[in-house]
């Protein structure tokens, strides 16, 4: 695959890469694939019916999706660069010079997608990016790197957040053998030690484990996005959240292109108690990539709880209509029109609950004083070991439930609070 030359930019199509007199240009997913699309065709049109064969294959889309892309790209490359065909599409107005390049080899590239898969940290890519990884694998049984992969796709495949593709137990085994298998082949497997320490805070309540493995991960693999998010989760938990930040801070350093990374600064800044950081950071998160989901859902979150509903209703109608539901986006905003915000968020949460996502339906009865309905919906993701449990104890909206012998009875159930000692007979 070449290189495309374009005033003082380099994309390579095949790394996924975009530079500006050799710095990395933050342009990733649908924008970059937009990009490579005009580059491809070297000044001549490209129309919307391309853009859309190529990148949204399987759905149907609305033009503002595609503009949203060409939108970010002109920031980047600045104003001219993308000349506007009315009514077709669109072209780059600057010389493109394609250059040969490297052919990779195969192994190289199919771990080099399965990485880009499983960095979307979403259902679909989720499944694509374990195929890849086991067609990685197949070439060479022996990658450490790959059977890395591997163990963090089953980690994320146990997730509640993108509605547990394969069975908790299942996953969590598949993710843990995997494991195993890359330190047995590379004992310095940093990523390796980061899916067991994860495992181990997130299904073992296994605390002490988990923050061994995790900072073996960072101390074996100081340059990994993985092992650093990956410890961030562990301090933010425990309530460590400068150290948390840190983490964040250096894995976004490290590459800022990365959506997740972004995601995960803006819930640390969340649970740290500065609401108007970790606002900017989701909206960082939103501009690398504008076709995700679930930024514009930690953004509802976090604004439903500070008390500002309409910027909140305005987060989950643009999660829904990504989601394809434009009809239920107009239903709750007519529900919040005719009997208010809270009218709204009751529907809302009951959406929730029918997708299983409990620890996302109690902040939502958090931000409407429904105490009990929160405690019901936690006691449900704990029963069903959801992924978000072992933050109970830092999410802010959590905090006005310490104290109630409920709330205490799931710390102890996550291993973030000691049982009261037994009272003598």
């Amino acid at each position: 695959m070449a290189l495309f030359e374009f005033g003082p930019f380099v994309l390579d199509a095949a790394e996924r890469r975009l530079t500006r007199h050799g710095a990395r240009v933050p342009v990733t997913g649908k924008t970059l694939d937009v990009l490579r699309l005009l580059a491809e065709a070297e000044g001549r049109l490209v129309d919307r019916q391309t853009f859309n064969t190529h990148l949204w294959p399987e759905v149907i889309v609305e033009d503002r999706n595609l503009t949203v892309h060409i939108s970010v790209l002109r920031k980047v490359l600045g104003g001219g660069t993308i000349e506007t065909v009315a009514r077709n599409g669109y072209r780059l107005a600057m010389p493109v010079r394609a250059v040969k390049g490297q052919e990779s080899p195969e192994a190289t590239r199919v771990l080099r997608e399965a990485r880009y898969q499983l960095g979307q940290a979403e259902r679909v890519p989720a499944l694509r990016a374990l195929g890849l990884f086991e067609r990685a694998l197949a070439l060479d049984p022996h990658d450490a790197n790959a059977l890395a992969g591997l163990a963090s796709t089953y980690l994320l495949l146990s997730s509640t957040t993108i509605r547990r593709p394969l069975p908790v137990d299942e996953a969590v085994q598949l993710a843990t053998d995997a494991a195993r298998r890359a330190l047995a082949t590379d004992p310095r497997q940093g990523e390796a030690y980061a899916v067991l320490g994860r495992l181990k805070m997130t299904y073992d309540a296994d605390w002490a484990g988990a923050e061994a493995d995790l900072a073996m991960a960072v101390a074996l693999a100081p340059a990994s996005v993985e092992t650093r998010v990956g410890n961030s989760f562990f301090l933010s938990a425990v309530g460590r959240h400068r150290e948390a930040l840190a983490e964040l801070e250096r894995a976004r350093a490290i590459d800022p292109t990365r959506r997740e990374t972004h995601e995960r600064l803006g819930l640390a800044w969340w649970m740290a108690g500065d609401g108007e950081r970790a606002l900017a950071a989701l909206g960082e998160a939103v501009s690398v990539d504008p076709e995700a989901r679930r930024p514009h859902f930690r953004r509802m979150v976090v604004l439903d709880q500070l008390g500002r509903h309409a910027e909140a209703a305005a987060e989950r109608a643009i999660w829904l209509r990504l989601f394809g539901d434009h009809t239920e986006a107009e239903r709750l905003a007519d529900v919040a029109r005719r009997a208010g915000p809270c009218a709204a968020i009751v529907e809302w949460i009951a959406r929730l609950a029918k997708l299983n996502q409990w620890f996302e339906a109690a902040i939502q009865a958090m931000a409407i004083g429904e105490r009990e309905q929160a405690l019901a919906a936690l006691e449900r993701c704990v029963e069903e070991r959801g992924d978000n449990a072992p933050f109970i104890a830092e999410f802010p909206p959590f905090r006005r439930l310490a104290g109630e012998p409920r709330f205490d009875r799931l710390l102890s159930e996550v291993g973030l609070l000691s049982p009261p000692p037994a009272t003598s007979p």
